[in-house]
């Protein structure tokens, strides 16, 4: 199994102090670990995906205007706007 925290810190390191273009950093990463860039690049997007099967209850999930990705609206929507003073 790949350490993915330690991947992503490693290859993050070389990009951005080491000058590496993405590519480089994240296949020498890959390789400090014995594995190759595509199959830590999968671990990685299985991971991620799991992550994002559950946003919110059922009930939420359908429940009119929800999305998951989105901060839900506040209780009082309707307030008066601050007047802004332009300067001419």
């Amino acid at each position: 199994m790949t350490d993915l925290d330690q991947f992503e810190e490693r290859a993050a390191i070389m990009e951005f102090d080491g000058g590496m273009t993405r590519f480089r950093a994240e296949t020498l990463a890959a390789q400090a670990q014995g594995k190759q860039r595509r199959e830590v690049l999968d671990e990685i997007s299985k991971r991620d995906s799991s992550r994002q099967r559950n946003h919110g209850s059922t009930a939420e999930r359908h429940s009119k205007g929800f999305v998951s990705t989105v901060q839900s609206l506040p209780e009082k929507q309707e307030r008066p706007m601050p007047e802004r003073h332009v300067q001419t």
